[in-house]
């Protein structure tokens, strides 16, 4: 009877203890199999949120891409004030924005003059009262062959005289590399200025008199010469 109750005894206490482990051991996996679940919940929240996040890092990318361009683009107004000299005298009037409908460029032009097509690829732009003080503006090619444009200029101005000055640029940014050329008969007076610049080269012709010099107003408008129609 004693080793009978002896081992229910035992019994009972490795029955308890087995419960115990099978309790832990449940605890664990329950706990253990609810946290996939959750985890995969919060991942795809994680995911989501970064997706979300990059697309708006990418439409602030691209709204700041779009500001640059918009920096970049030409706007030019339709007035400009220019200051210029004639005989001796300066003045100031407000240029407005004029387009070739000859050459692929735009310019501002004062008051009392007009610009107009001569012929293909080239334009003038004379003084109204007195249609004798012009500039002939003609758009070189970019890949012009600076020598022969120098030697055509040459016979050109020799057809007025021989001896061809040639004469110092302006002090401008515009004029930079420049040749400038001139021949003088008589009261009349031909300068001839080739612009070498890489993107816009230009050959600007002024046909002046002695004794009316509207020379650096035909400059000044000449300066704001821009490749490309106005926006």
């Amino acid at each position: 009877m004693k080793q009978l109750a002896k081992w229910l005894l035992m019994t009972g206490l490795l029955g308890m203890i087995l419960s115990g482990c099978g309790t832990s051991e449940n605890t664990d996996e329950s706990t253990n199999g609810s946290d996939p679940v959750d985890n995969i919940g919060q991942v795809e929240e994680n995911q989501e949120g970064t997706t979300d996040t990059n697309q708006d890092d990418s439409n602030i990318e691209t709204e700041e891409g779009n500001g640059e361009e918009n920096e970049d683009s030409t706007v030019r107004t339709p007035e400009k004030s220019l200051q210029y000299q004639v005989n001796g005298e300066m003045k100031e009037d407000t240029a407005l924005l004029t387009e070739s409908d000859n050459q692929d460029y735009s310019m501002y032009v004062l008051p009392g003059y007009e610009l107009t097509a001569e012929e293909p690829n080239k334009d003038v732009l004379y003084l109204s009262e007195n249609d004798q003080n012009f500039m002939r503006i003609e758009l070189l090619p970019a890949d012009a062959e600076w020598d022969s444009v120098i030697e055509t200029a040459k016979s050109q101005l020799g057809a007025v005289n021989e001896d061809i000055q040639t004469i110092n640029a302006p002090s401008d940014e515009f004029f930079k590399d420049s040749t400038i050329m001139e021949a003088a008969k008589d009261n009349d007076l031909v300068t001839t200025y080739l612009i070498k610049d890489e993107t816009q080269p230009i050959k600007l012709t002024i046909f002046s008199k002695a004794d009316a010099d509207y020379k650096d107003a035909f400059l000044q408008m000449g300066k704001s010469i821009l490749k490309g129609k106005s926006e």
